[in-house]
């Protein structure tokens, strides 16, 4: 055991900086940013120093909880904030266990009264995934201030047969429990039908594929305007007749149901056969080329005849009712409203719910049921291959006002590890990508929204959604039309803290040089958060920047973006810290460094900015040595000061606006761009509070 820990220079910037007294905050920017320090900070706080973050691991799994880290308030406070970050992390089943272990020491003693309903159940979820399913069966019982979706489906879980659960209980029993949301609310419950013949064919197929609600009449409701049902599908394996037919079983009768075949292949013609097999209303619609789920669902609704179009996707199970509800609901609302949405509850293949830090009953971003007559002042998805759907539904709400909820679980959507979306996000992490792509859609968005204020209306066409209204990641491109228009190569770019409002001088001198300097040469903004970052939350890209973006006169990055930039400027140093051990692909052929007073003056922890470190971690990714620059918003007092706190080093005056803004590098600046890939971010990591 190590008596006395030496804090990392980043360590004691976060232990003393502004997030320093608030594990809650630490934790999370341990989970968002990966970070070891944070991590540190939190052990060692919960430890009072007697403890690094690997010999508390060892301590707990070999000894229990040591009773250092339950003397006081602070210290079991810090000591739940480092379980959280073993659970979330998703790196081992000994990280997982330890914080299950803690999770009971805490729980049997104040039961996290102190945090939030969400870490509860996340506190809870750990047991289960751990396999502590009989301490967990103890803790429920007593449980208080748990959501109360959160709190059925963990008794779901512990009760299903299927599962690993060692408290199961017999089938009827959990499909009973399993059945209980549905119950509520009037509808039949899901049960598991027989196996029959055609199954046995691809052995014996999992819960989730057994899944059926007896009782409703196929075709049974009321007839109306013909829906549409597009399901794109790639390489699809049983799923695909689990989803087709939970649509041909719906109670609504006017259905047409294209199965978008995306370029799979010969040797997926026979699962598609049968598809077509299942119901004369389904119809295969193959592409040319893998374009991916939103330009198949383009192709679709151009050679479909719905009046209402709905999408299903090509593993999950849709309740009988699911599109007469949705169908109901539009009419009873009005001819002006755009669509409605439905909930759907989230589960795995053999039907068990336990998702870190997320309840199982959500929104159904799939189940949008839309008027296709609003397609002509909203345009369609955005030709890429991940994301569009979100962007759709909150452009459509912008441009057509409120979209129909239906309170109602009308699906059970399957959660698979490699999954495009839902590889995404992890408890309080979001792939950079997915942050950087919000980013820019919203900030279009608001443009929108704007002119439907200033001028009564606004409208999006489909050549503009082919032109790529904002920018996008380069990687959700590939082999797509819209690629061409996604830049593989930009002169310079920028790496800081955009948030907002500006916080700093640097981000405050970008926007300035945006909006003034030449239009002609885009620039890359890479935006980061820095280690003083205090909130539990990451903090959004200041909207002074949309104009920017929108406009063509930058271009947004995220660290897993596959683009070379010939100079590559560090406006905060900050930034550079949390970024040390997180995979980067984003190519740099040249680094600078512009160095503010603030570099080098004590900041809130008492330390100035580590300037050692942001050169190992430059060298590190891109193999080159930074050029260190004097700040072009410093005036000749600064600089003076900078230059006397910096004697030894090689400290360049700043070069002319006209690299400012993008233009071509300088002679010091030239180089082929490369980049070094350092412990790359697992898929598997997923959007929680972070």
């Amino acid at each position: 055991m190590s008596t006395d820990p030496v804090p990392s220079w980043l360590a004691w910037q976060l232990g003393h900086g502004p997030a320093g007294d608030d594990p809650a905050a630490l934790f999370h920017l341990a989970l968002r940013h990966r970070s070891p320090d944070a991590l540190e900070v939190l052990a060692g706080r919960a430890s009072t120093g007697r403890h690094t973050a690997s010999t508390l691991l060892a301590a707990v799994l070999g000894e229990g909880v040591p009773s250092v880290c339950l003397r006081g308030t602070p210290q079991r406070r810090a000591l739940a904030g480092v379980a959280f970050v073993w659970a979330g992390l998703l790196r081992s089943q000994e990280e997982l266990r330890a914080a299950a272990l803690v999770v009971e020491t805490l729980w049997r003693g104040e039961g996290l009264s102190w945090v939030s309903p969400q870490l509860r159940m996340t506190a809870l979820q750990t047991l289960y995934l751990a396999g502590r399913h009989e301490q967990l069966r103890q803790l429920l019982a007593d449980a208080e201030g748990l959501h109360p979706d959160a709190e059925l489906y963990l008794r779901v879980d512990l009760a299903n047969p299927h599962g690993a659960s060692t408290v199961a209980l017999a089938e009827t029993a959990w499909e009973q429990l399993l059945g209980t949301r549905f119950a509520e609310r009037g509808l039949a419950t899901p049960r598991l039908r027989e196996v029959d013949r055609d199954d046995a064919v691809d052995g014996a197929p999992c819960p989730f594929d057994r899944l059926a609600a007896p009782g409703p009449v196929a075709g049974s409701a009321v007839a109306g305007e013909l829906v549409t049902v597009i399901m794109p599908s790639w390489r699809p394996d049983v799923g695909l007749l689990t989803a087709v037919r939970s649509i041909t079983e719906q109670t609504y009768p006017e259905l047409e149901i294209v199965v978008v075949d995306d370029c799979s292949g010969p040797d997926f013609a026979e699962v598609y056969a049968r598809v077509a097999a299942l119901d004369p209303r389904v119809r295969v619609l193959t592409m040319e080329r893998n374009g991916g789920s939103y330009l198949g669902r383009a192709a679709a609704i151009e050679s479909s005849r719905g009046s209402l179009i709905t999408f299903q996707d090509a593993d999950d199970w849709s309740h009988p009712n699911r599109i007469e509800h949705q169908v109901r609901a539009l009419d009873d609302a009005g001819p002006q409203t755009p669509m409605s949405r439905s909930l759907a509850v989230r589960a795995k293949d053999d039907l068990t719910h336990q998702w870190l830090g997320y309840r199982a009953v959500r929104e159904n971003a799939s189940s949008l049921l839309l008027r296709r007559s609003i397609l002509e002042r909203t345009g369609g998805f955005l030709p890429v291959r991940k994301g569009a759907d979100s962007e759709f539904a909150e452009r459509v709400a912008r441009l057509h006002g409120q979209i129909v909820d239906v309170e109602l679980p009308l699906a059970v959507t399957r959660l698979r590890a490699g999954s495009l979306s839902r590889g995404d996000f992890t408890f309080s992490w979001a792939a950079p990508e997915r942050r950087a792509f919000r980013s820019s859609f919203m900030a279009w968005h608001r443009r929108l929204s704007r002119r439907r204020r200033d001028e009564g209306e606004a409208s999006v066409d489909d050549a503009t959604l082919g032109a790529l209204p904002f920018p996008v990641p380069r990687g959700w491109t590939r082999g797509l039309p819209v690629g061409a228009l996604v830049p593989g190569r930009l002169a310079t770019a920028y790496l800081g803290s955009f948030s907002a409002p500006p916080t700093t001088r640097a981000s405050g001198w970008l926007q300035r040089r945006l909006r003034t300097g030449p239009p002609e040469q885009r620039v890359g903004l890479w935006h980061q958060e820095g280690h003083a970052a205090a909130g539990v939350r990451r903090a959004e890209l200041d909207r002074g920047l949309d104009d920017a973006l929108l406009d063509g006169r930058a271009w947004l990055l995220s660290r897993t973006d596959d683009i070379a930039v010939d100079r590559l400027v560090v406006l905060d140093l900050s930034v550079l810290a949390l970024l040390a051990g997180q995979g980067v692909r984003v190519q740099a052929g040249a680094v600078e460094v512009w160095l503010g007073t603030e570099s080098v003056r004590p900041g809130p922890s008492g330390l100035p900015e580590d300037l050692l470190g942001a050169g190992d971690v430059v060298r590190s990714w891109w193999g080159v040595r930074p050029r260190w620059v004097v700040a072009p918003w410093l005036d000749e007092g600064e600089e003076a000061e900078l230059r006397r706190a910096l004697p030894g080093l090689d400290l360049h005056p700043h070069g002319g606006t006209a690299q400012d803004v993008g233009g071509p590098p300088g002679p010091t600046t030239t180089g082929s761009p490369r980049s070094v890939e350092v412990a790359r971010t697992p898929t598997s990591e997923v959007h929680g509070a972070g």
